[in-house]
């Protein structure tokens, strides 16, 4: 006896896939709130931590929200530095969660590689594709 319960279904199809496309990038997002505000009045950590989040490739996917959010936390994150505590700590951590600041926070956010836009044509053929001129070359049809 195997277990409890009727059988599974034989070609049983998970249906909990969601669809994120709807969380694409926003490209109407002003560069203005892509720039750090009053840049010059933050010490070289806090530009430093300001310039890697705005090069990252999860910040390809913020709308002007999550921009928004990064505006607030900068003085935070500028207090920290300058006097570390752990309350500022936890609070920097958390939003910085909500925005896929770690591998296990984007795996929780279900955030996949932002696909660049433009050409569809691959560079190179995948290696399982038959090279139909060598084919040729060779003898074949």
């Amino acid at each position: 006896m195997a277990g409890r319960g009727p059988a599974p279904k034989e070609n049983a199809v998970r249906r909990n896939a969601v669809d994120l496309s709807h969380l694409e990038g926003d490209e109407d997002v002003p560069d203005k709130l892509k720039k750090l505000f009053k840049r010059d009045s933050y010490s070289v950590a806090t530009l430093r931590w300001w310039d890697t989040w705005a090069e990252s490739e999860q910040s390809e996917s913020f709308k002007a929200t999550d921009w928004q959010r990064l505006q607030m936390l900068a003085p935070l994150v500028e207090a920290y530095y300058r006097r570390p505590g752990h309350n500022a700590l936890a609070e920097i951590r958390q939003n910085e969660s909500l925005l896929g600041a770690t591998v296990t926070d984007r795996m929780r956010l279900r955030m996949g590689k932002p696909e660049k836009k433009g050409d569809d044509k691959p560079d190179s053929q995948p290696e399982n594709v038959a090279d139909f001129e060598l084919y040729r070359q060779l003898g074949g049809a």
